[in-house]
């Protein structure tokens, strides 16, 4: 959802932001299509920490020899020299911990640990 509004007045500022990303019902490579237009439009640069979610999708849309979800997330998010943490309990799925919007919070890459600060 947030990749469609890429380019419009919607779209916050993502300056020192904490970018949590997940997603049901696509596949890795439309995550890693999305990614690329996401590093494209140069909205990664200046981001505090990457926070992924749970993704799903229908196994039957995977082919023997493609990438894995955590490949490409590494792939296209790894590179940023900012933490990045993987498989988190956020997202659709249980348990679901629901993060409030625009919450002051810290990422430990280290520890993948994802703290509101309170």
């Amino acid at each position: 959802m947030a990749t469609h509004l890429i380019g419009t007045p919607w779209l916050p500022s993502l300056k020192g932001a904490i970018l949590v990303l997940e997603d049901v019902g696509e596949a890795p490579y439309r995550v890693d299509r999305m990614l690329t237009q996401w590093r494209s439009a140069g909205l990664l640069q200046h981001l505090a920490g990457v926070a992924c979610g749970r993704f799903s999708w229908a196994e039957d849309v995977i082919l023997p020899g493609d990438f894995t979800m955590e490949e490409i997330l590494e792939e296209r998010l790894g590179d940023l020299g900012i933490p990045l943490v993987l498989n988190l309990p956020v997202g659709h799925g249980q348990p679901n911990q629901a993060l409030p919007l625009g919450a002051q919070a810290q990422l430990d890459g280290n520890h993948d640990l994802l703290s509101l600060v309170v």
